[in-house]
Parts: structure tokens; sequence; C-alpha cells
């Protein structure tokens, strides 16, 4: 039986499709998301079975962070052509960023095996694997990735963080002047390098990089709170409350700046004001650990040892792995004349024997 022959008015509803898909990308390029995603449902009303156009309009999703959306067109995008590797390699970063590494492996192999030279497919795996804390693995791929394409400054930060991640802080150094030698006016290059020195103890290197940060961007709050962490590493105190309270007014959500602040008020011997953040911060993530063995030393500190055993008891419970608070929690037994220090344990509770 022979195909059918398209018609004029085919044809004419393909080019017409043609150009949405083409405007349609352009506008995501430029990030105008909402005039891109007009110009895909465009295409799409016009070739309903298009899997470019349908490809473009998940990534479009994707980039506005309507991930279950994304998916969807991607799904049938590579139901339709299976041997789009930009497509798979969308679904890739789709899954990253939903937290379904495996998944996301799985697309970033495949969008590999059919394009082994995608730049944006092998630092996408890399970057999985590196928050699989498979850190040798994400190295081969940042390093392939950056042969390919040495000018790459967006690798170079995924290279510079498993470098961080593995405690190889000399290399991660390189990797973080190199990208800003490359685009000297991001914030976050400056800002990222200035964690790196502050983890090798390299506090005025630190403070430079983080107030260059802030100088190209006032509304870093990662910088901010970053360059706080490092005056409170010196015990310049008031500087140190001044960023802290920064970072929390331009975002009062992050528990981590509220911590941070938290411990500098304990520092200081400002107790009620530690407490209140401490407190804060477990109201906003009630799963840490650290910041509920903070307001823990903070009742240590003001004798309150009841409420300071009952925090450490927690932290112990979410992190029965970190030695500091098992040592602090049996200093006060000791301290307050309890003879059986496990027995503040929450899994000794009811097992001890008479």
């Amino acid at each position: 039986m022979s195909q059918k022959r398209p018609t004029l008015r085919d044809l004419i509803r393909a080019f017409r499709g043609a150009l949405y898909l083409v405007k349609g990308r352009y506008d995501q390029v430029k990030g105008r998301y909402n005039q891109a995603l007009a110009a895909s449902n465009r295409a799409i009303e016009l070739n309903p079975e298009d899997a470019s156009a349908l490809a473009s309009r998940g990534r479009t999703y994707w980039a506005m962070e309507r991930y279950d959306e994304a998916l969807a067109d991607l799904n049938r995008a590579i139901e339709l052509n299976p041997g789009d590797a930009s497509a798979l390699a969308c679904r890739g970063y789709t899954y990253w960023d939903m937290k379904r590494y495996d998944e996301a492996l799985a697309d970033f192999n495949r969008a590999i095996e059919l394009n082994p030279g995608d730049v944006w497919a092998l630092a996408g795996r890399g970057e999985t694997y590196r928050l699989m804390e498979r850190y040798d693995e994400a190295l081969a791929d940042f390093n392939r990735a950056i042969e390919l394409n040495p000018g790459d400054p967006w690798v170079l930060g995924y290279r510079r963080e498993t470098y961080r991640a593995m405690e190889r802080y000399d290399e991660a150094l390189a990797d973080h002047t190199r990208a800003i030698q490359l685009e000297p006016e991001k914030a976050w290059y400056a800002a990222s390098r200035g964690e790196t020195c502050r983890l090798m103890e390299r506090y005025d290197d630190a403070l430079a990089d983080f107030s260059r940060a802030i100088e190209l961007d006032p509304d870093q709050d990662w910088a901010v709170a970053s360059r706080g962490g490092t005056y409170q590493a010196m015990e310049r105190y008031d500087e140190a409350l001044a960023d802290h309270t920064r970072a929390i007014q331009l975002d009062p959500e992050d528990a981590w700046y509220v911590t941070s602040r938290g411990e500098t008020y304990r520092l200081m011997e400002r107790y009620d004001d530690a407490l209140a953040d401490f407190t804060r911060a477990i109201e906003l993530d009630p799963e840490d650990a650290w910041t509920i063995a903070g307001r823990g030393e903070t009742y240590r500190a003001m004798g309150r040892y009841d409420l300071a055993l009952a925090d450490f008891d927690r932290a112990i419970e979410l992190d029965p792995t970190e030695d500091e608070f098992s040592a602090a929690r049996t200093e006060i037994c000791q301290l307050t004349g309890r003879s059986d220090a496990d027995d503040a344990l929450p899994s000794n509770r009811g097992t001890k024997t008479t």
C-alpha cells in the first residue's frame, strides 16, 4: 500500500510548525520562558507528533522547574524518537533536579552512548555521580567534558565542587581561579573560591573573595552568610553577627543562616539570643542534629542541664555516629553526678534491668 502524499495544506502546517519551533528555541535561550512555551504550544497544535517540538517544550518546562510537565513531554518525545540524545540528557537533568539519581544516570548513560562528545550530558552525569558520592567517576566525566570544551566555566564549577568534596583543595582552587578568569563578573565563582579558602583556613583570602562576590551581587545571601562564618572563625563576632543578620533578612527561611547566627551569639555568651535562633532554626529544620546540639550546648552553658541532655539525646538519635554529641552528653551526666551516663540515651531507655 502506497504512503499518502502530503497535501499542500500539510506542508504549510509543517512549515509553520517549524517556524514556531525555531521561535520557541530562541525565546528559551534568551530566558523568555513564557514566550517559548507559547511558541512550543503552537508548534505542537500544528504537529502533535513532532518529537522536536515536544522535546523543546519539555526543556522549557524543565527550565521553569515544572518537572512533572517536563517529564510528560520528554517521555513522549523520546517515545517518538528514541535516538534523541539531547532529549535524553534533558530528561536526565529533570530526574536529577527531582533527586531521582538512578533514573538520571540511566538517561545520561544512553545520551552519551548516542553522542560521546556531548559535554552537557557528560557534565550532567558527572554531577549525578558527585551527588551520589562516586567522586572518581564524577572526575572522569568532568575531565572528559573539559577536554572537549576547555573554556566552559560551568563544568569547571562542577569539577571544583568534586575536588572540594574530596578535600583536594589545591586542585579545587585552580579550577576556581580558571573559572573566575573566564567570567570575572560572576559573583558565584568568587563566593565558591572563598568557601574553599575558608576550608583551607586561609581566612584573609576567603574574606577577599566573599567581599568581591557581595560587591558583584549585594543580595547573594550565601556569600554574605559564608563571610559571616569566616568572621566567626576569626573571632570577629560583631562583623559575623552583621553578616548573619543580613543573610537572614535576604532569606528568613534558611535554617542554616539562623543556626549560624545562633552559634555566633553562643560564642559571644548572649545565650538568650542564641536560644531564640537555635529554636527558630529547629522549627525550620527539625532534623538538623548540629542545630539541636548547638542549642544543647547553649543550655549547658546556662546550667539548664536537663534541657541540654534532652537536646543531645535527640541529636544522637538523629546522628548516632557523631562522637561529639555522645561526649557532650557524658560530660553533662558526670557534671550532674549521674552515675549511669548511658541511661540517658534514647536507645537504652526501657532496657535497663533491675
